[in-house]
């Protein structure tokens, strides 16, 4: 029988893993968690004959339900399930840290990944920008919006829910909102139509053509929506840090420096479970591969030379990717496994510039509050992102996963589970 450990097999390192003697008599095969060159697609050690026994605490924690459960900020024996963090870290369809400056279309929508893939139609889904909002194009949000600052329109803006405007709204545009607008500067607009209550306080200017059920002259509070302050964002470093101390590793036999420095493209395929990475660093391209119950965090960052795909593979998986650094792709970038029903959540703690090209994707939420996104081609997302600023040169689409408002309602009360 298979010991399990790491061996060379025609050039390629495999982590063979198999779990068995599940609660209640059953035999449950888990996917093996292996890295491999992407062109070797046989088995690995532990496939065929059966594979070495399993850690007991590796067991119990991936017979364990809900989403995956991540070591607190009070390091090993505290726990917050990463469905709770998701459902703080994602409430807009896009947050930006900074302002929103379109010259190309912009349209959210929603829908709910748990009733399968995207379809046209659901209404839903917020905008929000610590700062100002500017477009000479169409922005149409099916749900709410809220800014820090003006919002200035050349063209158009639509929204399904109610507005929030720490500043001015202002320009030529036609400005339409299906429910209330709250606006605390000045109203200087082509046309504005709003279907409920127009708020402004009373020494603001109204001018051009204004349609509303009521318009109420008194105090407008400011705020800033997205929760950019440092004490206010996802703690990404501590998350890192603590699982570089607590994680499965060794009940795989994963070693944190997997993929550092390799060459040509590679795989890593896990299982259920927490583990911990170095760094990823390679002149070629990588896949993962999350096939459980599965959290990973990078210490040290991602660097490579061509493309990085990420993907959820099987009906019960789903993956928190967490990066202590910044993020350099020269390829492609694709997160997501082309169902369009987000299970992944990824959180980048680096600056710097993300660039998706044409050939790139989101299927999932991405976080990264330092960041400027880059979006080539028509840029399509379904999940959610929350960015320090983004930048478009061709229409946006974003479709909010309404799911991940009530994430934390999957969450299984236990340590262990």
């Amino acid at each position: 029988m298979s010991k399990g450990l790491p061996r060379r097999a025609h050039g390629v390192l495999w982590v063979g893993v198999l779990i068995s003697a599940w609660a209640g008599g059953c035999t449950v095969r888990d996917p093996v968690a292996r890295v491999r060159e992407e062109e070797d697609a046989g088995p690995g050690p532990g496939e065929e004959d059966g594979g070495p026994p399993l850690p007991e605490d590796w067991v119990t924690y991936c017979q364990g339900s809900g989403p995956p459960v991540l070591v607190g900020s009070g390091g090993a024996g505290t726990t917050v399930c990463s469905a709770q963090v998701a459902q703080q870290a994602f409430p807009y369809a896009l947050c930006t840290c900074e302002t929103l400056a379109l010259s190309a279309p912009l349209r959210v929508d929603a829908f709910h990944g748990s009733q399968g893939p995207y379809t046209v139609g659901e209404r839903g889904g917020a905008l929000g920008v610590n700062g100002n909002l500017t477009s000479d194009n169409v922005v149409d949000v099916g749900g709410a919006l809220s800014a820090e600052g003006l919002i200035r329109m050349g063209f158009s803006l639509s929204v399904g829910g109610d507005l929030h405007g720490s500043g001015s709204l202002m320009g030529n545009g036609t400005f339409s909102m299906a429910q209330n607008a709250r606006v605390r500067g000045n109203v200087e607009v082509g046309s504005l139509t709003v279907g409920g209550r127009l708020t402004v306080p009373s020494e603001s200017i109204l001018t051009g053509p204004i349609q509303a059920a009521e318009v109420l002259r008194q105090p407008v509070e400011a705020l800033s929506p997205c929760g950019c302050a440092p004490a206010a964002q996802v703690d990404i470093a501590a998350f890192v840090a603590n699982h570089e101390r607590v994680n499965h590793n060794a009940d795989i036999g994963l070693e944190p420096s997997a993929l550092e420095g390799f060459t040509g493209s590679r795989t890593l395929e896990l299982p259920c479970g927490r583990f911990y990475l170095n760094r990823i660093a390679g002149q070629g391209g990588l896949t993962i591969v999350a096939q459980g119950r599965t959290a990973l965090f990078v210490g040290e960052g991602v660097s490579l030379g061509e493309h990085l795909a990420v993907q959820v593979q099987g009906p019960e998986a789903e993956l928190d990717l967490f990066i202590g650094g910044d993020v350099a792709v020269t390829g492609s970038l694709l997160l997501g496994g082309g169902a369009k029903t987000p299970r992944m959540r990824v959180y980048i703690a680096g600056a710097g510039i993300l660039t998706l090209p044409v050939d790139s994707a989101i299927e999932g939420h991405l976080y990264a509050p330092q960041v400027l996104l880059r979006l080539s081609g028509n840029a399509e997302v379904f999940g959610s992102v929350f960015v320090r600023r983004v930048e478009a040169s061709n229409t946006a689409l974003l479709h909010h996963d309404l799911d991940v408002l009530n994430a934390a309602g999957a969450c299984v009360s236990s340590s262990t589970r």
